[in-house]
């Protein structure tokens, strides 16, 4: 990819193998505020826009902050590590000389929590978090904010996800596109979202990006 001067990646599900501690935390959050979260409920309904899952699962708007707030006390226990063939990526991007961004949903605080736990702090040239911007995945605002402050057309840029919404974004905010599967949605799902590059280990990025 000759022209591509910056990658900007999703986090979890992403770089870090979060699926099953966001299954367990939202099992708990939902448990408290009288709801049942199945696995199969939560494969349907995810999204990492999680106001639009709170939708979703019917959760009253007026609980919202109260589902915020046990959401980020439940993650504490949590410590997901990085996926197979993330440090390998973000090393040869950093190699390549191209710029490197994080474009994640998650609170600030958590997301630096978990930057620093995979000895990534150092590894970023902007981190944009939920809420850094008043638009959420799927709508661009987010990447936009973020390749703005690379200083980076979207057209030289690729976002890098495992969601439906990640590919939905890239694609309205005119990067190319890479859904890496093993995360959040499921390969029929990525298939549909028609992302330009499809991949199964992060490490099938490095020869694109290196």
């Amino acid at each position: 990819m000759p022209a591509c001067r910056a990658v900007c990646f999703d986090l979890d599900g992403t770089l870090l193998d979060s699926l099953v501690s966001h299954y367990r935390v939202y099992r708990k959050v939902f448990a408290e505020l009288g709801l049942a979260l199945e696995e199969g409920a939560y494969a349907d309904r995810y999204s990492p826009n999680w106001y639009i899952f709170y939708e979703r699962m019917g959760l009253a708007r007026d609980r919202w902050d109260e589902a915020d707030q046990l959401w980020l006390r439940h993650y504490e226990n949590e410590a997901p590590h990085a996926r197979p063939g993330a440090d390998d990526v973000l090393a040869a991007i950093q190699a390549s000389g191209r710029r490197l961004g994080l474009v994640t949903s998650g609170d600030r605080s958590r997301v630096e929590r978990d930057i620093r736990r995979a000895g990534w702090e150092e590894t970023f040239d902007v981190v944009v978090c939920g809420g850094d911007v008043e638009e959420r995945k799927p709508l661009p605002g987010p990447l936009l904010h973020a390749l703005l402050a690379l200083r980076i057309e979207p057209a030289a840029s690729l976002y890098v996800g495992d969601t439906v919404e990640d590919i939905a974004m890239g694609k309205a905010a005119g990067t190319r596109t890479a859904g890496v599967l093993g995360g959040f949605s499921g390969r029929e799902a990525l298939e549909a979202a028609s992302p330009d590059h499809l991949v199964t280990s992060l490490r099938e990025l490095v020869p694109l990006v290196g």
